[in-house]
């Protein structure tokens, strides 16, 4: 069975795939999207705008900028990024989700059913940026930089928050079964180390300019006690111990080519 760098088999894909479009539908059916991913709440809001902004920031979206969302799901972060004035495309393998999405949008972004790692969807398409929140760990690293972050233009820009490996919750949630059916994570699901992360981005080419831990603010933080957490976090920043933050973010870019 052939494995690549983040471990997800090219042979199960399609196994992997239908898991994914079940979840999605599972998840919709249930009323517990939203929570389920960690977006619900006063500190969950906190929590998505904070990763909104770091994309609408590193990426710099604004009004001409054509940016594709991978793993837009049902819009929680499509809707944010549609702020910066950008040109937005977003892609979903979930066709229930990606309606939801359509929905959330009302024709104010472009809505792609695809696959981010065989390219569907996304051919003969070029993108200023490409931006997502947590969908890199549902997939399989080596296909998606091959046949969808190639679609970046040169002098493009990218951004990604996806969960840390180095969390103790996030490892629990990778490894332990009832952990992982609660949380509502696929079997094939994963999450990365900064330094493992960055790797994977540089072997494809591009350069990055920031990948860190980040975000101590657990999306079950009660709204009493949201300022003290974010208090301890600054402190936690400024340590080695900032290795356990709940995520890690990336940012970077494609070489501008050289003029002959």
């Amino acid at each position: 069975m052939t494995k690549t760098a983040n471990m997800l088999s090219v042979e199960s894909s399609q196994e992997r795939y239908a898991e994914e479009r079940r979840q999605g539908e599972k998840l919709l059916a249930g009323g517990c999207a939203d929570v389920a991913w960690g977006w619900s709440g006063p500190a969950g809001a906190i929590r998505a705008e904070r990763r909104a902004e770091f994309l609408i920031q590193q990426a710099g979206l604004k009004p001409g900028v054509t940016c594709l969302e991978l793993g837009c799901g049902t819009g929680e972060f499509t809707t944010r990024l549609l702020r910066s004035g950008c040109a937005l495309s977003a892609v979903e393998l979930s066709e229930a989700t990606a309606a939801v999405c359509r929905q959330r949008v009302a024709g104010k972004a472009e809505i792609i059913v695809g696959n981010i790692e065989t390219g569907e969807g996304l051919q003969g398409r070029t993108f200023a940026a490409i931006v997502g929140i947590s969908v890199l760990h549902h997939v399989n690293m080596e296909l998606c930089l091959k046949h969808t972050l190639t679609l970046l233009k040169p002098g493009g820009r990218f951004a990604f928050s996806e969960p840390n490996m180095s969390n103790p919750q996030v490892w629990l949630e990778r490894h332990v079964g009832f952990l992982r059916r609660w949380r509502h994570a696929t079997l094939h699901e994963t999450a990365f180390r900064a330094c493992a992360l960055r790797r994977l981005f540089e072997s494809a080419g591009l350069e990055v300019s920031v990948c860190e831990p980040f975000d101590f603010l657990h999306p079950s933080t009660p709204r009493w006690c949201i300022g003290a957490v974010k208090l301890l976090e600054r402190m936690l920043e400024a340590t080695p111990l900032r290795v356990l933050a709940g995520s890690v973010r990336i940012a970077g870019g494609r070489a501008t080519m050289n003029a002959e």
